[in-house]
């Protein structure tokens, strides 16, 4: 598996390279709703915790494209597969430390733990089993809208007060 083949747009199952580029696009849509809403809320973004940056709104993809299509697919040349989603994953986990000027020590703690133990791993697996990471970038941005205590569903379903 090599870098480009990773980051090229693959059919996984049902899911056609369109209806993938539809998710994303759809899931990154309801990104921008719902940390609009929260803008116009706290005057922060992602639960009030990190101010206005428009690239909080590509994580899910820059992250993928550089843990698991760079990092993971390149230690996969020098090291076994499962050395190779420890250490990207591990990777992945510090990489979370740009959050401490955000958040408070405990969640932050909790985020960094998360990333590196549980998503870093599955996001690397799914990674490998595909053969690309674009899997990977639709459960990132997933896991980044239900992870916000304003989840996209409060923000769609809300009832007016």
């Amino acid at each position: 598996m090599t870098i480009s083949e990773v980051l090229s747009l693959k059919q996984i199952g049902f899911l056609t390279p369109s209806i993938q580029i539809s998710i994303i696009c759809l899931l990154f849509v309801l990104t921008i709703l719902q940390q609009y809403k929260e803008y116009k809320t706290t005057g922060k973004v992602w639960n009030g915790q990190f101010p206005l940056k428009t690239s909080s709104f590509f994580v899910g993809i820059y992250e993928e494209v550089i843990f698991r299509g760079i990092i993971f697919v390149g230690l996969m040349e020098i090291y076994s597969i499962t050395c190779a989603l420890v250490i990207s994953s591990l990777l992945f986990g510090l990489w979370h430390l740009k959050n401490i000027f955000y958040m408070e020590r405990k969640r932050l703690i909790g985020q960094i733990l998360y990333a590196g133990f549980v998503f870093g791993p599955i996001a690397a697996l799914i990674t490998l089993y595909t053969g690309t990471i674009w899997l990977a970038v639709i459960l990132h941005f997933c896991n980044n809208l239900f992870a916000s205590k304003t989840l996209v569903w409060k923000f769609l379903f809300k009832k007016k007060e």
